[in-house]
């Protein structure tokens, strides 16, 4: 029962980051806020490496003080959960004119904050569901049902507010009320599936008590350094520079495609449909293979095909049909990685660690974080979409490179 409720959030937070980060209110800031796809994509590249650098300074000590109180993780989950909803909601203002510009990176900035705050809290839950045998198994699942889950709310809005000439609520389309409207549904969405599984934590799962009273900066420097780096260490410095390509592809995927291949609203939302369709597969298979072989070694193959994906995205496509397929083969492997990562930072780390240790998680994930949207933000502006979008390459071969270098158990 513990998994089921786990996964109900996956499912939950899934709608935020398809309709705002990736596909609908990226695009909508690109083309019809800012007016210019190049301009719009390096905008919201820029300020997801802010939000990068400040989850990157407070993550660590939110998950200390996660960590200080039995109950403290599912607390404050529930907490930066609360204020992702409301504070999305806010894009409803969010008009199609220049002077919302910042008013909208600023409603992106601290939406996607609380977002990630409570990605950790949830992440250092995994080791609350399941064990040694099954924690592939179990994060996959997750990572599936938030796919798959995913799919109802895409068509919902693909077929009730973007394709229809009359919309609901006597929405006006040629103000882009519709696409204004589709966050609050993700919102809505986002917490109906998320309480289940807060309440049932809250209610009937049993947490330890931290009674090791080790300070803050020692602990967290003996999770990565004695004497030398650590395999969590080791594993963290990896992470930090394969999630800088990873957080490019999620955050900048739905501005890229409108930019460079011309979808609109309503293809765009058919390519998140079958992308998450993709993913489902792709998790479920990892998750299978993470407990038949190591974390490791799926996460050298999904960096590996990634890496030509984005080659191939950037240089050879020239269609939407290309691009299309190309997003598929993402979808399938990107997927497979978040949930290896996951899989493989809980084996690291003892029950009572999880929470300040999946706070360095995040951190690592988040501290070079405005590295590869700043870095292709700054191409894209500089030269082009494309080009911009050739740069992730580069860190996914450095964290591959890294990645030999983490010994398995």
């Amino acid at each position: 029962m513990n998994k089921l409720f786990y996964g109900l959030y996956d499912l939950a937070n899934s709608a935020y980051t398809v309709i705002v980060v990736t596909f609908i209110t990226s695009a909508y800031f690109a083309n019809q806020i800012v007016g210019d796809p190049q301009l719009g994509a390096a905008y919201w590249q820029w300020t997801a490496g802010l939000c990068g650098i400040l989850i990157a300074l407070t993550g660590p000590f939110l998950g200390n003080i996660a960590d200080k109180k039995p109950k403290g993780k599912i607390n404050l989950l529930q907490m930066f959960t609360i204020l992702c909803i409301l504070i999305s909601c806010l894009f409803w203002f969010a008009k199609p004119a220049s002077n919302y510009i910042l008013f909208t990176l600023i409603i992106f900035l601290l939406s996607n904050y609380c977002y990630e705050a409570a990605t950790i809290f949830y992440n250092s839950l995994l080791k609350n569901c399941s064990n040694e045998n099954n924690i592939g198994k179990t994060s996959g699942a997750a990572f599936a049902l938030g796919y798959i889950g995913c799919v109802p709310i895409l068509l919902f809005t693909l077929y009730v507010f973007v394709l229809p000439d009359t919309i609901p609520f006597g929405l006006d389309k040629s103000k882009f009320e519709n696409i204004r409207f589709i966050p609050i549904i993700a919102a809505v969405w986002f917490l109906i599936f998320s309480y289940p599984m807060i309440n049932y934590f809250k209610r009937h799962v049993q947490f330890k008590e931290n009674v090791d009273q080790t300070p803050i900066f020692k602990k967290l420097v003996e999770l990565v350094w004695k004497n030398k780096f650590t395999r969590t260490g080791k594993f963290l410095l990896a992470r930090m520079i394969y999630s800088d390509a990873l957080i490019v592809l999620i955050a900048g995927g739905g501005v890229y495609a409108s930019g460079v291949f011309g979808f609109t609203p309503g293809e765009l939302l058919k390519l998140a449909i079958y992308a998450n369709l993709v993913a489902f597969v792709g998790v479920l298979l990892g998750g299978y293979l993470n407990d038949k072989f190591s974390s490791k070694i799926i996460i050298l193959i999904c960096i590996a095909v990634l890496t030509t994906t984005v080659f191939y995205g950037s240089v050879v496509a020239q269609t939407k049909t290309q691009f299309f397929y190309n997003v598929m083969v993402i979808s399938f492997f990107i997927g497979s990685i978040q949930s290896a990562s996951r899989v493989m930072m809980t084996g690291l780390l003892e029950a009572t660690d999880q929470g300040k240790g999946f706070g360095l998680f995040s951190f690592s994930g988040r501290v070079t974080a405005f590295a590869g949207p700043l870095l292709v933000g700054t191409i894209t502006y500089y030269f082009s979409q494309r080009i911009g979008f050739l740069s992730v390459s580069l860190f996914f071969v450095l964290g591959f490179v890294l990645m030999l270098f983490v010994k398995n158990k």
